[in-house]
């Protein structure tokens, strides 16, 4: 329970962190921030800090474990030598998803609608997609990795807002109570091993969405992925909710490709909904069609989200149409950062692809490329730390 918590120190200073500092203090908690980062590279961050905040920059100290709570910035991992002690010590972990969750629900006494979508890829898009739907609806508040921390909009929410959450896999690693109404995975594939070190870990951490459901709760899960199905067990309580593309489905949700329409057969809903969309690839026919399941699941009718996916034009840097230029069509996609969002990315179009590819290594093997690189890429021009290991 938080209010056993005195002193809740915090590891690391980013976006969540500051803005839960800054917070906890209001609250009247002692708050203690450690960042590895020297204090002229944060010194936005620190100058927003609530003066009453102690930190430390440049560096961690030990002083951190003298707290009763640590909440860690999502990327910092559970092999992080002070977390390591602290687990030791048997001081709590959390994130700020976690904490502010615990926030409404002992502090504030608030119950809001809470819609939570995490997968390896197409989150932001299903997000911002999910999001608009619902704003066209009732009061909805967006947050999570897609932007803004959860506890940003704390004071905004009440029993009736629905709560639309982009999680990741960093931040579900902890899950203790959080619990949303609707949890949607929409893919797994091999991603932030350098931070999980096992693929079975990621795995863990992305079913942890459904651990604290129960039978009035819904997991909306894609019956077209295999890592999905292998650990569909790890489902216990949850009213599962299975959506496809590629095959019909008696009872849940599957595409239509032919009429173009997300057709839904379940004991929770039965409804047929158009799509006029300008979206391409594969990909993000599944993130309609899981966005769709979520919609009706909240009971928001038909009209309200065909509207809404006809006028959705994409989300920033994920196969954004740049320019055309001597019949060369410039596309940025330098979201997709894992294997797999390129395999998806390549599987989209049909004409010679001059491929950019690179950046930070995340520690999956880069073979599945090479047939669709074959295929499909005229050239290659490699950047950043990865560049030696594709090479």
């Amino acid at each position: 329970m938080i209010e056993t918590y005195k002193k809740i120190g915090l590891l690391g200073l980013g976006i969540s962190n500051l803005y839960l500092a800054n917070y906890l203090a209001k609250l009247g908690y002692k708050v203690f921030v450690t960042e590895e980062l020297h204090k002229e590279k944060i010194k936005k961050q620190i100058d927003k800090l609530d003066p009453t905040v102690e930190y430390e920059c440049g560096g961690h100290s030990e002083k951190i474990l003298n707290c009763d709570l640590i909440i860690r910035s999502p990327s910092i991992p559970y092999h992080h030598f002070l977390i390591e002690q602290a687990i030791k010590k048997g001081i709590p972990i959390f994130t700020e998803l976690e904490f502010t969750y615990q926030i409404l629900k002992y502090k504030t006494k608030k119950h809001p609608i809470i819609v939570a979508i995490t997968g390896t890829n197409g989150k932001t898009t299903t997000v911002s997609l999910l999001s608009n739907i619902c704003q066209n609806y009732k009061k909805t508040v967006v947050c999570g990795n897609i932007g803004e921390p959860f506890v940003k909009f704390i004071n905004d929410i009440d029993n009736e807002t629905i709560v639309v959450i982009e999680v990741s896999s960093y931040q579900l690693e902890d899950i203790i109570e959080f619990k949303p109404d609707i949890g949607c995975i929409l893919n797994i594939t091999e991603d932030h091993l350098e931070h999980h070190k096992s693929m079975q870990n990621y795995i863990n951490a992305k079913f942890n969405l459904f651990k604290n459901q129960d039978n009035n709760n819904f997991a909306v899960v894609n019956y077209d992925d295999e890592n999905i199905k292998k650990f569909i067990h790890r489902i216990e309580k949850s009213n599962i909710f299975f959506f496809s593309t590629e095959t019909y489905i008696s009872n849940g949700a599957w595409l239509d490709k032919k009429n173009m329409q997300v057709i839904i057969n379940s004991k929770f809903d039965n409804s047929c909904v158009k799509i006029e969309t300008s979206l391409v690839g594969e990909h993000n026919l599944q993130n309609l069609t899981a966005a769709v399941c979520c919609s009706r699941l909240l009971k928001i009718p038909t009209n309200i989200i065909e509207e809404t996916i006809k006028n959705f034009k994409g989300v920033e840097h994920r196969l954004e149409f740049v320019r055309k230029l001597n019949d060369v069509i410039f596309i940025n996609d330098s979201k997709s950062t894992n294997v797999n969002s390129t395999l998806v990315a390549l599987k989209s179009f049909s004409k010679p692809i001059h491929l950019i590819l690179g950046g930070r290594d995340k520690g999956s093997p880069y073979t599945p490329l090479i047939p669709f690189i074959k295929e499909k890429v005229k050239s290659i021009l490699l950047i950043g730390e990865a560049t030696e290991i594709i090479y």
